[in-house]
């Protein structure tokens, strides 16, 4: 059983493709919202190397530029390859929760795992290599995509990760910045 975690909401946040598509762009009222609550409360954002390639493959669908963005601000960071060895305490290693999600995840979508993209499972492994090297005691993975949230889920919970890696649907994130 984990302890409870002690900040309302997470310092760092990894952003999916799944949210970043449903957010929309500059004149949506969620991306606004979402911008303003980040900048202001020193909020880090994160994209992982399977988001950055949606994204370039995605780019006439997403009407922010997100990977620019993350080129010419300091509150976006690209995340470097995920180191599959790293772990924190006594937490499962980046790369067996990086596995264990996509075994969970391709039952879910009752996929060949040789066929999923690996992109929504190196979320939670991101997450770990931010909680080993970064300050930040909690990282939230935003996400639009319940069957990805289920399968982090279902994979941290009951870890020392648990209530240090939060799956944040984006509607739940917005509700709690508007609040």
């Amino acid at each position: 059983m984990s302890e409870e975690h002690p900040s309302p909401f997470p310092t760092a946040l990894i952003l999916d493709t799944s949210f970043l598509r449903t957010i929309g762009g500059t004149e949506s009222t969620s991306y606004q919202t979402f911008i303003q609550y980040v900048r202001g409360e020193g909020i880090d954002l994160y994209l992982t190397p399977g988001v950055v390639e949606e994204l370039a493959e995605q780019r006439g669908y997403i009407s922010i530029d997100w990977v620019d963005r993350a080129d010419t601000t300091a509150w976006i960071n690209l995340i470097d390859t995920v180191q599959p060895g790293v772990r924190v305490h006594d937490g499962p290693r980046a790369g067996k929760i990086m596995d264990r999600v996509h075994e969970r995840l391709a039952k879910f979508e009752q996929t060949d795992p040789d066929e999923l993209r690996k992109t929504d499972s190196e979320l939670p492994a991101a997450a770990v290599m931010l909680l080993g090297s970064t300050a930040h005691d909690s990282v939230g993975i935003l996400i639009d995509d319940r069957n990805a949230e289920r399968a982090i889920s279902g994979v941290i919970d009951n870890t020392y990760y648990d209530g240090r890696i939060r799956v944040l649907s984006i509607w739940d994130a917005i509700e709690y910045i508007e609040s």
